[in-house]
């Protein structure tokens, strides 16, 4: 939504983000030399090298050095859902959902298996729909953090399922709540 063509986006009317987790955070939780890789990776990439392919030990499928940087660097091109961004971040990152004429429905599960567990995912999820509907009330940003406050008319919405595993296999009724959120968006 944020770098397609635009004729392309218009066509849009709903959007479901299901599991927004942070690629660059859910790395923590594997093993390896990240920083390694990440290095070897923007070297690559400074020498014009972005589409050779990793080295098999650095991800678990075959990956570029551009798609590495895009997804594990601090403010790559695909790190949209860190919670150690800044509200001011987030904004910048996410805000621009906010000005496109669709609904939104993110939707993050409180047992996501991909998440460190120092992430505060409730909270997270609020941060997130809080800066993708900023745009959409014209206000300003201002620092206090204000990701409780109900927009009047949101195009993004949370939704969070507390049990729910990342591909929401596990969680008792989640699924259910999850096809039924999705349904009324699609009303």
């Amino acid at each position: 939504l944020k770098h397609g063509e635009k004729d392309l986006i218009d066509r849009v009317s709903a959007c479901v983000l299901q599991a927004p987790v942070s690629d660059r955070e859910s790395q923590t939780l594997s093993p390896g030399d990240h920083a390694k890789h990440l290095t070897y990776a923007k070297q690559l990439v400074s020498q014009n090298k972005g589409e050779d392919f990793m080295p098999r030990e650095s991800f678990w499928a075959p990956i570029s050095a551009s798609r590495y940087v895009s997804l594990f660097d601090i403010g790559g091109d695909d790190d949209f859902f860190s919670s150690d961004f800044l509200d001011a971040e987030l904004l910048e990152r996410l805000g621009h959902v906010g000005k496109l004429n669709l609904k939104l429905l993110a939707v993050y599960s409180g047992s996501d298996e991909f998440v460190p567990s120092w992430v505060d995912k409730d909270l997270l999820l609020k941060r997130l729909v809080w800066a993708m509907n900023k745009n959409n009330t014209g206000e300003k940003f201002d620092d206090k953090r204000e990701c409780d406050k109900v927009e009047s008319d949101p195009v993004a919405t949370g939704l969070f399922l507390e049990s729910a595993n990342h591909n929401l296999s596990e969680g008792d009724g989640d699924i259910i709540r999850f096809v039924n959120a999705v349904g009324a968006l699609l009303k």
